[in-house]
C-alpha cells in the first residue's frame, strides 16, 4: 500500500532549506533528496544562500531555487521569504541546518505544513530550554547516522526521530578491477580529509608494492602544501593530484582500492558510498557515520583516524590479496544496492514525511 505522499496524484509541495556557504556532505544529501522527490512528481523548491555551491548545484540539476544574501537563513529577508512560502504553500519544510531550522519554524507558523529537521551536524545536539522548545514544535527529526539518532533520542525523548542514511546514484555496471596497484581518493584538499595521513601511509607502502600509484582527486587550499609534502616524502611520481575530475565513476573504475582518510566529521560520507557503488573495496577512517556504511572486514577496512601505520596496513592487506579486494568490493556493491540506492533513500524519507504530516488536514 502506498504512503500518503505516494497516493496523492501529482505529488505535494516540499521546500528544502540548506544555507551552508560551502560544499559539504549535508549539502549533497539535501540536493540528492530534493532531485529524487522532484523526479517522482513532487513540486520541490530549494532555498539557500544566493552564491553558495549547494544552490548553484540545485539550480544546475533543474530545481526551482530561491537565494538570499546576508548570511545564514537570510534573517533580514524573513518577511519576503514568508510571503514566498505563502505562495508556494509547502506541505513539508525540510531544514538541513540549525539556522534553516529556525527559518522553517517561522515560515510554518500558523500554516498547515510540517517541519522536518534533518540532522547531519558534526556536533551532537544539546538539550537546553531553547532547543527543547524548538524540538517540541518540530514534527520529525531525521538523523543521518546511528550516533546522531541516539543523541537526538537522548536529548529530546518526546520527539519523533528516524534514521535515514543518504542514498546515491551509482554506475549501472561495475568495471573490472585494474591490474595495476592504483589507490584513489576523492576529497577536497582540506586538513580534515587526512591527505597527510595517506601520504605517510604510502611512504611506508612504496618499498613493498612495486608500481604503486596514488591519485588524489579534488581541489582546495592545500594543493601546494600537499605537493611539497609528497616531494619531501620521496613520493614524486607516485602520488598525484589531478584536480577535480569530470567523471568520478571513470576515476574510480581506474582504481583498485578507494580511501577515505578523514580525521573527523563525515556525518555523511558520499565518497564512501561512491566507492561502494563502484564495487571497490575501501580503506576508511573510523569516524562519523562511516562505520554505518562500511562493515569492517566485509565491505572495507576501518582504521583509527590519523594513524598512517594502520592505514598502510589496511591498504597492504587489500593490494596484496587479489581475492580479498575483489570479495570486499563485490560485497560493498551489494550493500549499496540494498541499503543506499536512491529508491531506498527516497522511500525511507517519504515514510518520515507521511508520519510528520499525518495530523494535517487533507
Amino acid at each position: 500500500m502506498p504512503g500518503r505522499f505516494e497516493g496523492w496524484g501529482g505529488g505535494v509541495n516540499i521546500l528544502h532549506i540548506e544555507d551552508e556557504p560551502w560544499d559539504s556532505g549535508m549539502a549533497h544529501y539535501a540536493v540528492t533528496l530534493a532531485v529524487l522527490q522532484a523526479s517522482r512528481g513532487h513540486r520541490v523548491e530549494f532555498w539557500g544562500r544566493a552564491a553558495s555551491p549547494v544552490l548553484s548545484e540545485a539550480r544546475r540539476l533543474g530545481l526551482a531555487v530561491r537565494g538570499w544574501t546576508g548570511g545564514a537563513a537570510g534573517l533580514l529577508t524573513w518577511g519576503s521569504q514568508r510571503r514566498a512560502a505563502g505562495v508556494f504553500c509547502p506541505r513539508v519544510i525540510n531544514a538541513h541546518t540549525g539556522s534553516a531550522h529556525s527559518l522553517a519554524l517561522a515560515l510554518a507558523a500558523r500554516r498547515p505544513c510540517a517541519v522536518v529537521r534533518t540532522r547531519g551536524d558534526a556536533r551532537a545536539p544539546k538539550a537546553g530550554a531553547l532547543t527543547r522548545f524548538v524540538a517540541a514544535r518540530t514534527d520529525a527529526f531525521i538523523a543521518v547516522n546511528r550516533s546522531l539518532e541516539a543523541a537526538l533520542k537522548s536529548a529530546f525523548p518526546e520527539a519523533k526521530v528516524a534514521r535515514v542514511a543518504q542514498g546515491i546514484e551509482g554506475p549501472s555496471q561495475v568495471a573490472s578491477l585494474p591490474a595495476a596497484p592504483v589507490v584513489g581518493m576523492i576529497a577536497r584538499l582540506d586538513p580534515i580529509k587526512g591527505h597527510e595521513t595517506l601520504i605517510g601511509a604510502i611512504a611506508r607502502l612504496k618499498p613493498k608494492i612495486p608500481g604503486l600509484r596514488v591519485r588524489c582527486a579534488g581541489e582546495g587550499r592545500l594543493f601546494a602544501h600537499l605537493r611539497e609534502k609528497v616531494t619531501i616524502a620521496g613520493l614524486a611520481g607516485v602520488v598525484e593530484f589531478p584536480g577535480r575530475v569530470a567523471d568520478p565513476w571513470a576515476f574510480m573504475a581506474a582504481c583498485r582500492v578507494g580511501v577515505v582518510a578523514s580525521l573527523g566529521s563525515e556525518a555523511v560520507s558520499r565518497a564512501a558510498l561512491e566507492w561502494m557503488a563502484s564495487g571497490r573495496a575501501v580503506a576508511a577512517s573510523h569516524v562519523g557515520g562511516i562505520p554505518d556504511l562500511l562493515e569492517d572486514g566485509v565491505t572495507g577496512l576501518l582504521v583509527p583516524p590519523g594513524d598512517a601505520g594502520a592505514l598502510a596496513g589496511a591498504l597492504a592487506a587489500l593490494l596484496l590479496d587479489p581475492k580479498k579486494v575483489e570479495t570486499l568490493g563485490r560485497a560493498g556493491r551489494t550493500r549499496w544496492e540494498n541499503e543506499f540506492a536512491p529508491n531506498v533513500f527516497y522511500e525511507a524519507t517519504q515514510r518520515v514525511y507521511d508520519e510528520a504530516t499525518a495530523h494535517l488536514p487533507s
